[in-house]
């Protein structure tokens, strides 16, 4: 690395280093708030998606009038503000329930994606005939079936539990990430010093 680069990494960090430590904090507390209180990260999840929802629908309303004699689908656009501004009203009006219903489509997806990653792993391997690792594949596959029919179970026997299970990973990984974010930023800060 020549002198020139290293002087302009060093400045740009000695700019963002306290950034990165910021974001790691924050990273943490969410995390924590998460665990100790997951329906009251998941409320607050749901409304700062709310109010970017409305902010992001008033937006395209606003832009759908002014292009109204330039645009023929102005109209498409304002109907797309509106159901984003709805949307948006109803997450903040009634954050639990958006917050289960976001939490549901999450976990829906992943038993749809374990499903059919599952599916075309296992269809996969069968392809490839005597090929090395082929039986790795088929087990791989038959875990994310029986993945995904577990997780489908739970939710379906008990949704709530299952959002708030949801919650306590992404605080778990927050917690992780933040830590890991910090440790980064002291690092940049003591080579700044150093430099």
């Amino acid at each position: 690395m020549t002198d020139e680069l290293r002087t302009e990494l060093t400045s740009i960090a000695k700019g963002i280093w306290w950034l990165v430590l910021l974001r790691g904090i924050f990273a943490i507390i969410f995390g924590i708030i998460a665990i100790v209180a997951p329906a009251a990260a998941l409320t607050g999840i749901a409304i700062v998606v709310g109010i970017y929802l409305l902010v992001d629908g008033i937006t395209e309303i606003v832009h759908a009038v002014q292009t109204r004699r330039s645009d023929r689908r102005w109209g498409w656009l304002l109907f797309q503000g509106i159901v984003s501004m709805l949307g948006g009203l109803a997450a903040i009006i009634l954050p639990g329930v958006a917050g289960l219903v976001g939490g549901l489509v999450v976990l829906w997806t992943i038993v749809i994606y374990s499903l059919m990653h599952g599916i075309l792993g296992i269809a996969s391997a069968a392809g490839v005939g005597e090929a090395p690792g082929r039986g790795w594949a088929i087990v791989a596959g038959v875990v994310a079936i029986v993945f995904a029919v577990l997780l489908a179970i739970v939710i379906l026997v008990n949704p709530g539990a299952s959002v708030l299970s949801l919650i306590w990973v992404a605080g778990i990984y927050a917690i992780i990430f933040g830590i890991m974010l910090v440790v980064a930023a002291v690092k940049v800060r003591r080579h700044i010093r150093s430099a």
